[in-house]
C-alpha cells in the first residue's frame, strides 16, 4: 500500500512541476525542455523511496509508471498551458505510444541508476 501512495505522490509532484514549469517557461521565455533534468531527479528520488519500502522491482515499476504519467499528462499540461516549446521540438515530443514507452523505460533506467548509486 505504501508503494501506491509513493507512486501517487510522485505523479502529483510531476504534475505540479509540469504546471509550474509550463507557466514559468512561457513567462520567463526559456525552453520548456530544459526542465527535463528536474523530471529525471524526481524519477530517481521516487525510485529511492520505493526501493526503501518495497524493493528494487517495485522501484523500477514505479519509476516506469511515473515516466509514463509524465509523457502523457505532463505533455498535455504543457500543451494546455502553452509552455515555451520550439516548433521543431513539438514534433519530437508529440504524445505517441513510442514516446510513452520510451519515457517509461528511460525513467526506469534513471530509477535503477539512482538506487544503485544512492542506496
Amino acid at each position: 500500500m505504501e508503494s501506491l501512495i509513493i507512486i501517487l505522490i510522485g505523479c502529483i509532484i510531476i504534475f505540479i512541476y509540469d504546471v509550474l514549469g509550463s507557466i514559468l517557461s512561457r513567462q520567463l521565455n526559456f525552453e520548456y525542455v530544459w526542465l527535463t533534468f528536474g523530471s529525471f531527479l524526481i524519477y530517481g528520488l521516487i525510485a529511492l523511496y520505493l526501493k526503501k519500502y518495497d524493493g528494487i522491482v517495485i522501484a523500477l515499476i514505479g519509476s516506469f509508471l511515473i515516466g509514463v504519467f509524465d509523457a502523457t499528462v505532463g505533455l498535455l499540461v504543457a500543451e494546455k498551458l502553452k509552455a515555451n516549446i520550439l516548433e521543431k521540438d513539438k514534433k519530437t515530443i508529440k504524445i505517441t505510444t513510442k514516446l510513452v514507452i520510451s519515457m517509461g523505460l528511460l525513467s526506469s533506467i534513471i530509477g535503477i541508476v539512482s538506487v544503485l548509486l544512492f542506496s
